[in-house]
């Protein structure tokens, strides 16, 4: 859909332009004026601006959510793939046409950040972010490391248990999981582990944590394995479960090193 220079409404593919208007007032596009004449809202001459078909796709998306609430938004919680699989069928097509269907770039992940947060009435994505860029860096050295491209896990879905898929080494292609946590508080920050992901964990063949310190200019990593992990889970007790459990980076302390 776009606006004309006139500010009317024409059609685009077989989408009438009736149904086109409707579709821009609702986003806030359009308005009617004073004297009863459709004309283009300061956000809707924002998005008519943007150079690319993809970005007013993706504003278009953001705008939806925002006037509709619609139910499979919800999805966005739980990644990506949670939104192409059960949102309905046009909305799956706008996505892939904005480009957000695939692919890793910092705008891609940013837009599935802001509805992942617009989806738990969220708008400040500070921790988004940090975690964000802790998976970034481990995606960065796994693949200096191994010489392979790792799998963004997270991006698509956050159920699985674990951030990224790497392999043992760059002569073993077994795989690697690796739960990604990141503070910006130094030792001084902590991380929580949930029962879903100490569960699966402990089922993987290989599974590894990589603890990220962005307090300095040159993060640095601290790579924690199953065992090592171990001493910091508490057990059940009585009828007792725990199901979160905070632990402070500064336990890992001399593990950390320059990444």
């Amino acid at each position: 859909m776009s606006l004309n220079a006139t500010g009317t409404l024409g059609k685009l593919g077989v989408v009438s332009a009736e149904r086109a208007t409707s579709c821009a007032q609702l986003l806030g596009w359009i308005a009617i004026d004073e004297a009863g004449l459709l004309v283009p809202t300061i956000r809707g001459q924002s998005v008519r601006a943007m150079p690319r078909t993809e970005e007013r796709l993706r504003e278009a998306l953001l705008d939806l959510v925002e006037a509709t609430n619609p139910p499979w938004v919800q999805g966005a919680r739980f990644g990506r793939r949670h939104v192409l699989q059960y949102s309905p069928p046009e909305i799956a097509q706008v996505c892939r046409e904005a480009g957000l269907a695939s692919g890793e770039t910092s705008e891609v992940v940013a837009f599935w950040d802001l509805l992942a947060a617009r989806a738990r009435g969220l708008h400040d994505v500070r921790l988004n972010e940090i975690g964000r860029q802790g998976e970034r860096l481990t995606l960065n050295h796994e693949e200096k490391r191994t010489g392979k491209s790792p799998r963004w896990i997270a991006l698509d879905s956050n159920a699985d248990g674990y951030d990224v898929l790497s392999s043992v080494s760059d002569n073993d292609s077994t795989s690697l999981c690796i739960e990604v946590k990141a503070s910006r508080a130094g030792l001084a920050g902590d991380f929580y582990v949930t029962r879903n992901e100490w569960n699966t964990a402990r089922d993987l063949l290989h599974f590894a944590m990589h603890l990220w310190d962005l307090s300095a200019p040159n993060p640095r990593l601290a790579v924690v394995d199953l065992q090592e992990l171990a001493d910091h889970v508490p057990h059940d007790e009585g009828q007792g479960r725990w199901e979160c459990v905070r632990i402070p980076f500064a336990a890992f302390a001399t593990t950390f090193a320059a990444a």
